[in-house]
């Protein structure tokens, strides 16, 4: 190059001598960190690999800025995505299968430098191993993560023997593994982050179905790997962590499907199971055989950490919530109950009785209930937990009759059981003075919440109070379950007073007392106020339900520009739904009323229910929004950056119930116009009761029916309206089907709501073991979107016919 000549000769210098050797180390490392600077991480990695190999050992800051550095950014757009890798192998033999399972390139260079960096005796691996299990998550490679775990924990509980002729296991091949010393277990928070990402997925696919458009089955395997590859682990005894809860509560939380999972047998062979089977396999083992202080081998190796340690009280409650409320086994429970109490000689909390005491009362088994509301609301509750704990529950039995009554020795209604509460009378005195000793419990719950100062909130107070609203939401359900809703109207004037309040009040005291009642509310989560709501509407008390859920909707909008933000679910506005038909059918008995009717009392409660039907159905479509942009107007920062909030969705009970109000019990669709033709032989004048009974050939036959008649003189049925269209485009957005009774009315109209079976593919919700995969032949009803169960009773209510039978055989008896 001609432009060059003018510039000195390099060459023409001599070289600088030493005199002494001089260590590359410090050239070395400044190297690798300009390269990290510009950049370019491939040849960083390989310099530092280099560097290890040849014996030269690099600073433990310089791996960790290297690993940090190869740490892409988490996209939001790639969180629930996931695969398998091609050359996936279940069992590898040692760290050296792992980084040629990587897709990512990234992953692959975080993997090659942590196996070099072991080999070479390199410090700190145990944040190096934290960085490569982020580094694989936000890769979407959490089979890999989860396999990384696995070998981690086997090669300490198994060291690779040495190459020689002595392959004891305390012999260790130092040149290809590195030092012993090394060798260790993953740390809790590692388990916590690699099960993070799982429980965020299964609960995202559960509003799914494998038909969805935004199901992927690669993903769904991918993660079913994942958790199998852990659930593997503990099955065999070698999960190191105390507490193991997340673990479980993930296994029983996986869909019931078909998709199939590698693990290995009990010789170390790998086999191809069903995920969803395996799973429960696992749990009913672990119940069956608990695992003990010496672990799986010989007394020599009691002391050594990889042994799974023995079951702590929140890995039982968890197995006792998965024995009593998924599998609905009394003999599981019993062991469970057994295990914590005689084998590992704890002492039950109030987690356990309140698990106890819902289980008793789904499953109608009073003595049960009876066992758990004893331990809880006994005065000398300390002294007495022993003896309550060691109850076995093998000596509950089940009912005789499938359909019985809930009865237990707390059915006492409280002195002053009238819902209408006079002034002078004080909410919190009428519990604590009560007959019922669910009452009294209930009265000391609601006592600590008010005692508890949320102007200068804790961890520990928060602690406090969900642990208060968990129990006092546990009360209410039974109450409810047993007959006894009425009970709850005073517990909401007891917890929130200002609704109770006197006219006298001044306006500046009300305005007072009402923000405190919203900032405490906002602190006790939307459980609560489901479950008070519930009890409301399935109690009558219409107009104190109204009251309490315009409360309910202003704490959850003043827990927005809180720490810790909530939103109420579909359960919330499905039971606001039923409010609205408990008002509707008010109504219907308003027009038996002379004078009630030339006062237009019916019509007015009517279109007052359906308004906020509507306003529900908006809201609920619409909440999501409405959090951000009101955040966002009074300059706070983003909802979303306060942490993940589960806003509602619209499901099938949401669907049936608005189905129900705007359409059956708004006179806007008569029945009869839409009756089927056996019916209507029957009955003349049918009936809603009536109507109810429609058989699925009956409505197979008129779909049927109008379907020829439109094909031949493009006939349009009747009965349809532009209310009902509205429904019906909602019910199909939402990825649902329309009830079967009004599937005939949109020929012509609407052909997506007019298509029955329109293939929803199966759902991806969390099916209990003990539940049916399809709904029964009875369960069919033509007004109802067709959906799945996955909670409540299994057990059928009686009838009132029944249970007045029953009433008066009893007393005939006596």
């Amino acid at each position: 190059n001609p432009e060059t000549s003018a510039l000195p000769n390099v060459r023409s210098y001599p070289a600088m001598t030493f005199n002494q050797p001089v260590s590359p180390c410090l050239a070395s490392h400044a190297l690798v960190h300009g390269l990290i600077r510009r950049k370019k991480m491939d040849q960083a990695s390989r310099l530092t690999m280099a560097m290890m190999e040849c014996g030269m050992r690099v600073r433990s800051k310089t791996l960790d800025i290297l690993m940090k550095s190869l740490k892409p950014a988490p996209s939001s757009a790639q969180k629930f995505v996931g695969s398998i890798p091609p050359r996936f192998t279940p069992n590898p033999t040692n760290f050296n299968d792992l980084p040629r399972m990587a897709q990512h390139p990234s992953s692959q260079l975080a993997l090659e430098i942590f196996v070099v960096a072991r080999r070479a005796g390199q410090g700190s691996m145990k944040g190096l191993f934290a960085t490569l299990i982020a580094i694989c998550l936000i890769n979407t490679e959490i089979v890999l993560a989860s396999l990384l775990f696995a070998t981690t924990v086997k090669e300490f509980y198994h060291p690779p023997p040495s190459p020689d002729n002595d392959t004891t296991e305390k012999t260790w091949n130092v040149e290809k593994y590195g030092p012993r010393s090394l060798v260790f277990l993953p740390q809790w928070s590692d388990f916590v982050n690699l099960t993070a990402p799982m429980k965020d997925y299964f609960k995202f696919t559960a509003q799914l179905t494998t038909t969805s458009p935004q199901f992927d089955q690669n993903s769904l395997e991918a993660h079913l790997q994942a958790l199998a590859i852990l659930a593997n682990l503990l099955d065999s005894r070698q999960l190191h962590l105390p507490t193991i809860s997340t673990l479980l509560s993930l296994m029983y939380s996986t869909p019931r499907l078909d998709s199939e999972v590698w693990v290995l047998d009990a010789n170390g062979r790998p086999q191809r199971v069903v995920a969803y089977e395996y799973f429960h396999d696992v749990l009913v083992r672990l119940i069956e055989s608990p695992p003990d202080r010496g672990g799986p081998g010989s007394s020599k190796k009691r002391n050594c950490r990889a042994f799974t340690p023995p079951l702590g009280l929140q890995s039982c409650n968890t197995l006792l919530h998965y024995a009593l409320r998924h599998c609905q086994s009394m003999n599981l429970g019993d062991k469970v109950l057994v295990h914590l109490t005689q084998t590992r000689k704890l002492t039950p909390d109030e987690t356990t009785y309140n698990i106890l005491l819902r289980s008793g009362t789904l499953l109608r088994n009073n003595d049960l209930s009876s066992l758990a509301l004893e331990a809880l609301t006994s005065p000398y509750k300390d002294s007495k937990a022993s003896n309550h704990s060691k109850t076995e529950l093998s000596s509950v039995k089940y009912p005789a009759q499938k359909q019985v009554t809930a009865q237990s020795e707390n059915r006492k209604v409280p002195h002053h059981s009238n819902t209408k509460l006079s002034s002078a009378e004080s909410p919190i005195r009428i519990l604590a003075t009560s007959q019922s000793a669910v009452a009294r419990r209930v009265a000391f719950l609601i006592d600590t919440l008010n005692s508890i100062e949320l102007w200068m909130i804790s961890r520990g107070r928060t602690a406090k109070i969900q642990k208060a609203v968990y129990a006092l939401t546990t009360h209410i359900m039974h109450l409810c379950s047993t007959g006894r809703p009425k009970l709850v109207n005073i517990m909401v004037h007891a917890l929130f007073p200002i609704i109770g309040r006197s006219s006298s009040m001044p306006l500046d005291q009300y305005v007072n007392e009402r923000r405190k009642t919203l900032v405490r509310a906002a602190h006790f989560g939307p459980r609560i106020f489901t479950v008070m709501l519930n009890a409301l509407v399935k109690a009558g008390l219409f107009s104190q339900a109204r009251v309490l859920y315009y409360l309910a909707v202003r704490a959850e909008r003043r827990s927005w520009f809180s720490p810790s933000p909530w939103a109420f679910g579909v359960e919330f506005y499905t039971i606001v739904l039923e409010l609205c038909a408990g008002e509707c059918q008010h109504a219907s008995r308003l027009e038996r009323i002379p004078a009630a009717v030339a006062q237009k009392k019916p019509i007015t409660v009517r279109n007052h229910a359906l308004r906020m039907a509507l306003r529900v159905y908006k809201r609920i479509n619409t909440v999501r929004y409405v959090a951000q942009n009101t955040v966002q107007n009074f300059g706070h920062p983003p909802i979303s950056s306060k942490g993940h909030i589960d806003f509602p969705k619209p499901d099938e009970r949401f669907a049936t119930a608005l189905v129900k109000v705007l359409i059956l019990h708004s006179k806007h669709l008569d029945r009869n116009k839409i009756a089927k033709s056996d019916i209507k032989v029957k009955h003349l004048h049918p009936s809603p009761h009536i109507q109810d009974k429609i058989s699925a050939q009956s409505a197979a036959d008129t779909y049927a029916h109008a379907e020829r008649d439109f094909a031949e003189r493009k006939e349009l049925p009747d009965g349809w309206t532009g209310q009902l269209q509205f429904i019906a485009r909602g019910i199909v957005q939402a990825g649902m089907d329309v009830p079967p009774g009004l599937q005939h009315l949109f020929l012509g109209r609407y052909d997506p709501g007019a298509r029955p079976n329109r293939g929803r593919g199966i759902s991806l919700k969390a099916v209990p073991w003990a539940y049916p995969t399809e709904r029964p032949a009875n369960a069919w009803n033509p007004w109802v979107v067709p959906s799945i169960r996955t909670r409540g009773l299994l057990l059928r209510r009686m009838t009132k016919a029944q249970r007045l039978h029953g009433r008066h055989h009893r007393s005939r008896k006596k």
